[in-house]
């Protein structure tokens, strides 16, 4: 029966070792284009997830003792990646994930206790049992964070953080049963599904065309002096009509006409999670920056004309001071003439007085 087992664990194993290879050489394969660190934290994760593999395989107990670091460093490095991920998509983390990062200190401790309480091994419990708490605790925080971003990647993301978070709690029984020998078999096959539907979501994410840098994609030329155009309503949708198939950038209020090849983002003070694939505050100029200057950067590399377009510019009177947001448009203003794009902004003369109006076509020229 225990060579049954054994057989049943080393052919899982040596499932997870392969899968971990092809997520490791396919991630870093996509790291090469786009060179986005997250890919690069998420391929060396299944690097160290492989070695971690190998030291349970094999009997030198150097090898063993080393593998307590690495399925630490497989779960630092899964965190890592979702920092760098939520840092490359300019995502800000709301408290309320925050605060649920709060409390795992303590609850690793309670996890350590009732660990030895059940076990009533005290080596087991300050080595395995560690290196399985701290591991589960990171590998949790970081399937939280990649949650944030569900709103831009949808399904890709959500099946990631799911797996991620569901591996990190499966390590808890691990833990408390793992020295028994009845649990190996059954621990290693939740293991071994949990991890290759891991590797198979992380694919799926890198190689979407959000997460990919977008080439082998042929954008047609368009008549569209670079620098600032500052146009009305009419003369937008005629402009709109003749932009349609660009991947333009654009911060709207009406969500309902917005081409289907634009990346727009619906500014708002509601959330409105799930029903648009994403949403920012009208006071968060910060980001509306930060987002700009990476389409910019991405376009300049892929030798295109970026287009930005601001349809919400009397909104964004109402909720920021008229000096923060001639400051945030005379950046942008800049960023667009270094990277040859276009910025395009959609006001009504008369929503402004003559002075704000004249004061705006000055700094944009």
């Amino acid at each position: 029966m225990l060579d049954g087992i054994q057989a049943i664990v080393f052919a899982e194993a040596l499932m997870v070792l392969i899968a971990d290879l092809v997520a490791a050489g396919w991630i870093f394969r996509i790291y090469l284009h786009n060179r986005r660190r997250s890919a690069l934290a998420f391929s060396l994760a299944w690097v160290f997830d492989f070695l971690a593999i190998l030291s349970t395989v094999l009997t030198n107990p150097t090898f063993q003792m080393v593998g307590m670091l690495l399925l630490p460093a497989f779960s630092a490095l899964i965190f890592y990646g979702a920092v760098k991920f939520l840092e490359e998509e300019s995502i800000t983390v709301r408290y309320r994930t925050l605060s649920m990062l709060a409390v795992m200190p303590v609850a690793f401790m309670i996890y350590m206790i009732g660990v030895y309480i059940y076990t009533g091994d005290a080596v087991w419990s300050v080595t395995s049992a560690a290196t399985l708490g701290i591991t589960g605790i990171f590998v949790i925080a970081g399937g939280l964070l990649l949650r944030e971003t569900v709103e831009i990647y949808k399904s890709a993301i959500r099946y990631l953080y799911i797996s991620i978070i569901l591996f990190g709690v499966h390590l808890i029984p691990a833990a408390l049963f793992g020295n028994t020998d009845w649990y190996k078999a059954i621990g290693f096959t939740l293991s071994t599904a949990l991890i290759i539907s891991m590797v198979v979501a992380m694919v799926k994410l890198t190689s979407s065309e959000f997460f990919m840098p977008r080439e082998g994609k042929t954008v047609q030329p368009v008549d569209l002096k670079p620098g600032v155009i500052v146009v009305n309503g009419k003369e937008y949708q005629k402009l709109k009509e003749k932009l349609k198939d660009r991947p333009v950038l654009a911060f709207v209020r009406d969500v309902t006409q917005v081409p289907d090849g634009w990346q727009y983002y619906f500014v708002t003070t509601i959330p409105f999670q799930g029903r648009f694939k994403n949403t920012i505050n009208p006071t968060n100029l910060a980001r509306m920056t930060e987002l700009s200057y990476k389409y910019l950067e991405e376009s300049a590399r892929m030798g295109e004309q970026g287009v930005i377009v601001i349809d919400c510019l009397e909104y964004l009177t109402v909720y920021n001071s008229w000096e923060s947001l001639m400051k945030f448009l005379s950046k942008l203003r800049d960023f667009v003439i270094v990277n040859k794009g276009t910025l395009i902004l959609v006001i009504e003369k008369e929503s402004l007085e003559n002075r704000l109006y004249a004061q705006l076509r000055k700094l944009m020229e």
